[in-house]
């Protein structure tokens, strides 16, 4: 009761529902390469879930074509639709549909990756769209999640929050990722020249060799939830290179934000 009443309070009430919460994680886990292909017990423990709980899940899932049971090796992996969801999803999302055609348009003029990055819950993001560069594009994968403190996009995300609601997630996420204070000292310490330049870089701080580039993209209520971004090798550019990058993906931004918000202005009509 105690919890309930601090929550609303606060003007924070959550809900869940367990089913719900449960299918969500099994999906999440099924998307990760490593688990893409995986049996009941390896499901169960990498989620902590009793196996008879994930087991009865996994059978609605199953059911509705959500995940796929392959019976000779007795593993799970996501079903078949899923692709028909995405594809829907793709067709009614205005936001995606908009920005679609700008991640073309960024690797066309760099050669690079362009990546649509999106906020999930409070302390993670996961790349939901992708143009792969001809000339220094990477391989990467949709869908894969990430924390909130890793990477361009994160820092982008975590510079547009409020002060109060960043400090938050940065204390949430303390303890699972070890940031020492001095690092968490760093990192604060971005925001004001992320937000003063208008995108973030990050030159193989979080994955060795790469480096990737963000810059936020609003919402009609003035909110970063996704931001839009360049990855390439910091083999290929130095780090003083990547200012033209970020200045392009501010440009690229701001004008996608500009529709965004027009968009949701003509809805509103």
């Amino acid at each position: 009761m105690s919890n309930q009443t601090d929550e609303k309070e606060n003007g924070k009430r959550k809900y869940s529902v367990p089913a719900v919460d449960v299918s969500f994680r099994i999906l999440t886990l099924l998307s990760r390469k490593k688990f893409s292909h995986s049996n009941l017990t390896e499901i169960a423990n990498a989620l902590t879930l009793q196996p008879t709980t994930c087991f009865r899940v996994l059978q609605q899932l199953r059911e509705d074509a959500i995940v796929h049971y392959d019976k000779r090796t007795k593993q799970y992996s996501l079903g078949p639709y899923l692709v028909v969801l995405g594809e829907r999803a793709k067709e009614n999302s205005l936001d995606i549909a908009i920005i679609l055609p700008y991640l073309e348009e960024l690797s066309e003029r760099t050669g690079l990756t362009s990546v649509l990055v999106n906020r999930i819950g409070n302390t993670r993001t996961t790349f939901v769209a992708k143009n792969e560069g001809e000339d220094f594009g990477l391989n990467v994968s949709v869908g894969r999640h990430f924390s909130i403190v890793d990477g361009a996009y994160g820092k982008c995300m975590l510079a547009y929050m409020g002060e109060e609601e960043s400090n938050e997630l940065l204390q949430e996420v303390q303890y699972t990722r070890s940031l020492s204070d001095n690092e968490m000292n760093r990192l604060k310490a971005d925001f004001p020249v992320i937000r003063d330049h208008g995108y973030a870089t990050n030159y193989g701080e979080t994955i060795n060799g790469v480096f990737g580039v963000a810059a936020p993209i609003f919402n009609i209520d003035d909110n970063v939830d996704m931001t839009i971004n360049l990855f390439g090798m910091t083999a290929q550019y130095n780090e003083d290179e990547l200012i033209p990058k970020g200045e392009l993906l501010k440009e690229t931004a701001e004008r996608i934000s500009a529709k965004i918000k027009g968009q949701g202005n003509n809805l509103m009509v």
